[in-house]
């Protein structure tokens, strides 16, 4: 089943300020893009746990309630700049948050908790997030 037409434009506009932060890190644009990324990152891990908790939201257990939160608390323990941050391993939390919540996402399809078509949308997104995580990594 295909995604809704809009979800699919957004998704694919979302993906600019990833692709956006790339370019920076490989010189075709000023900035810094392993700030742009990470931040972004962040932003968007949370996002995507507000996307499972509003599908808990429809009626779920108390289970999908839980792991719905996982995305966002994970971002700011592991993701963002405090004292109990692992400094230095921000790309690589963010490229396993992104993993788990792909995972996440798999779960809540199989449940019948996600639209049939959400996997559709979530697999391509998530290869495009992955990779602009691990060039601003390694590059």
């Amino acid at each position: 089943m295909k995604p809704p037409r809009i979800a699919l434009l957004l998704t694919t506009a979302g993906a600019l300020p990833f692709l956006v932060g790339v370019a920076m890190i490989l010189g075709f644009w000023p900035g810094e893009g392993r700030a742009l990324v990470q931040a972004y990152g962040v932003v968007i891990l949370c996002f995507m746990s507000g996307v499972l908790w509003g599908f808990s939201a429809r009626g779920a257990p108390d289970w999908a309630y839980v792991l719905s939160v996982l995305p966002a608390l994970y971002a700011f323990f592991f993701s963002l700049r405090h004292p109990w941050a692992m400094e230095g391993q921000a790309l690589s939390h963010l490229i396993a948050g992104f993993v788990l919540v792909l995972v996440l996402d798999m779960i809540f399809q199989a449940r019948g908790l996600a639209p049939r078509w959400w996997l559709t949308l979530r697999v391509p997104a998530t290869v495009v997030v992955l990779a602009c995580l691990w060039v601003a990594r390694v590059g």
